[in-house]
């Protein structure tokens, strides 16, 4: 499992319709919007990091989004399996 947390940035005007479409996606939940500045809060548990990405990038495609940061990741599970080299 690989938990991911991050800020999305969108245009204020449409700030809350993307926190709406982004709350829709599967894995992903909104914590905040910021009316003012366009900032969403946003985490998203996936089964891997490739999974965590596209949820992710899936940001991008929203109306009004023209950011996602990465500001946290946990990759436990992905860490202990022998795939990653351990």
């Amino acid at each position: 499992m690989v938990i991911s947390s991050l800020v999305v940035e969108a245009r204020p005007a449409l700030a809350v319709r993307a926190a709406e479409a982004i709350a829709g996606m599967p894995g992903a939940e909104v914590h905040g919007v910021d009316e003012e500045t366009g900032r969403i809060v946003v985490s998203v548990e996936a089964r891997s990091i490739d999974e965590s990405h596209a949820v992710a990038s899936g940001f991008l495609s929203v109306e009004g989004v023209f950011a996602a940061s990465l500001i946290y990741a946990d990759f436990e599970d992905e860490q202990a399996s022998p795939s990653c080299g351990r």
